[in-house]
């Protein structure tokens, strides 16, 4: 239900709206996670990071660094040698429920700082 992106190696990560972590620590098959939450019954997960910058009852500002990522690994399909970047995923969630995190990451018009 949530975003993959792939990001360069040792990419740092923000929060993307202020909140209380609520977790933060490896989990299942999601290595790295962090849960943040926000007001009005909203929740952010932050997975597959390769360092979390954030411990349970921090609470963060927008933009304030939570993260880093890994390196690219290498690996082979048929043969041929290739990078594979790191790859944070990203969900959203509302009252426990996934929501779609599209409408949230809308452009906007305008220069971006950063």
């Amino acid at each position: 239900k949530g975003l993959t992106m792939e990001t360069a190696g040792s990419a740092q990560v923000i929060a993307p709206y202020e909140g209380k972590v609520v977790f933060s620590g490896p989990f299942r098959g999601y290595g790295q996670l962090l849960i943040i939450e926000h007001t009005g019954g909203y929740h952010t997960l932050l997975a597959g990071m390769a360092r979390i910058d954030a411990a349970v009852g921090h609470w963060l500002l927008v933009g304030e660094p939570v993260g880093i990522m890994g390196q690219a690994k290498k690996t082979s399909v048929n043969g041929r040698q290739r990078a594979q970047r790191p790859a944070l995923y990203v969900e959203f969630r509302r009252k426990g429920q996934p929501i779609d995190p599209l409408a949230w990451l809308a452009t906007r018009k305008g220069k971006v700082s950063g």
